[in-house]
């Protein structure tokens, strides 16, 4: 996301680079008239330089006590008085593109920014960027990067309907569509259709009498057996080890 700074304004608050940087990132959805809904993390990774989720909550707890933003339900918003005083001495800041790999995606369920941005479990991505009229995250950026590289193109019916898809897609399901389309594994002409078409990642579950790092989980309400990696992975309650 490229961010728009005013001097005045984070020497007038005593704001840090950081607290800046957010404020801008939620003053741009404002003004889109979309504020910003997502969580700390995604927040973070939607700057042009690497912060980490707790300095993103810092920056945010600090601007609500500023007066600057304000949280009206599940987003963010800029207050209407403090949006004019950004108009003048803009400098924008380069976009990081190294920033766009697997090492930024979400991990498997992110927490949400509502209810002080700690308590709920959320069920996918769902940050609403600015720039467009659907949720369009840096991990989408780079499915479609990877899906333009391949000869794919998208008019902006398909793009809607792709973002569309991919809200409905499991953080795991992300990891590896990005994985099969860069390795040119999958690959469909439409966008929406490679998002659309690429299967639900499953968990693997064991006999019993495999060797390794072998754990008990509960799945659907049953007990199973399966690898700690996949646990990890998918998420899933360890009961214990096996």
């Amino acid at each position: 996301m490229k961010l728009l700074l005013d001097d005045k304004q984070h020497r007038g608050y005593d704001l840090n680079a950081n607290e800046a940087c957010i404020f801008a990132a939620i003053l741009k959805c404002t003004r889109a008239g979309r504020g910003w809904y997502g969580n700390y993390r995604e927040l973070a990774a939607a700057m042009p330089f690497v912060m980490s989720k707790d300095t993103a909550q810092r920056a945010v707890q600090k601007l609500l006590n500023l007066g600057l933003i304000e949280r009206r339900e599940e987003k963010l918003f800029a207050l209407s008085q403090n949006e004019t005083s950004l108009s003048q001495n803009e400098t924008v800041l380069s976009q990081n593109e190294t920033r766009l790999s697997q090492n930024e995606l979400p991990p498997n369920n992110p927490l949400n920014i509502n209810n002080n941005m700690n308590e709920e479990k959320r069920e996918g991505t769902c940050t609403h960027t600015c720039d467009t009229p659907a949720p369009e995250t840096p991990i989408f950026l780079v499915l479609h990067s990877y899906f333009i590289k391949r000869g794919g193109t998208a008019t902006p019916l398909q793009m809607e309907a792709a973002k569309n898809a991919w809200q409905k897609c499991s953080d795991i399901k992300k990891r590896q569509l990005i994985e099969a389309v860069k390795s040119g594994a999958h690959f469909k002409p439409r966008l929406d259709w490679l998002i659309a078409d690429f299967p639900e990642p499953q968990p693997v579950f064991l006999r019993g009498d495999e060797t390794g790092d072998i754990v008990q989980v509960r799945y659907n309400g049953a007990y199973k057996l399966c690898t700690r990696a996949t646990m990890e992975l998918f998420g899933l309650e360890w009961v214990r080890d096996w």
